[in-house]
């Protein structure tokens, strides 16, 4: 029983945490991603989003480690009016980033320490403090318009799970039809 009251308590303080998460604050969550490009990622996210009939405020349905939680996601409303002179599928992608890595900060504090290069099996190194020692994590960052997220955090896991000299491989996919978002571990899954 005494289990039961920790894993309770720990939910409702990572809800408490994690009521609202804006995206104009990215800079703040992650300092070291560059000014230009943490203002493109939020207007991605925010075209995404606002493409797919939602405003400011929404509710954002996330699942981490499969733990269920929820809070109101806001972000600078875009033009939809420029939207044709965007790519859609960076869209997607690039506005995924952007929510995924707001959700890991906030619900697991985790910070940008740089972009992952092609072959290392991530889109974004991450770093933690545990017991005041840092931990690297390598997040590797999918996004989709239609369909399960869960079969994109299928595929962004395996794809994760190759990368080496990290502590953690974790994988986040956000689906924009129904704003949602999904952070698993390597190890969760296995």
């Amino acid at each position: 029983m005494a289990k039961k009251r920790a894993v309770s308590r720990n939910q409702s303080e990572r809800m408490t945490r994690a009521e609202r998460i804006d995206l104009a604050r990215i800079r703040d969550m992650h300092p070291l991603l560059p000014p230009d490009m943490a203002e493109s990622m939020v207007t991605q996210a925010a075209l995404g989003l606002q493409r797919n009939h939602h405003s400011p405020g929404v509710e954002l349905h996330m699942a981490i480690e499969s733990e269920p939680l929820r809070c109101a996601l806001t972000w600078p409303a875009a033009d939809l009016g420029t939207l044709e002179q965007y790519d859609s599928r960076r869209i997607t992608e690039d506005g995924a980033e952007a929510i995924a890595l707001a959700v890991a900060h906030k619900t697991r504090a985790w910070r940008v320490i740089r972009r992952m290069q092609p072959g290392n099996y991530a889109d974004w190194l991450l770093e933690h403090r545990d017991s005041g020692v840092k931990k690297l994590v390598a997040f590797e960052v999918g996004g989709t318009d239609h369909g399960s997220i869960e079969k994109c955090l299928g595929v962004e896991l395996a794809q994760v799970a190759k990368s080496i000299d990290v502590d953690q491989r974790w994988a986040g996919v956000v689906g924009f039809r129904r704003p949602e978002a999904a952070l698993r571990s390597v190890e969760a899954d296995s």
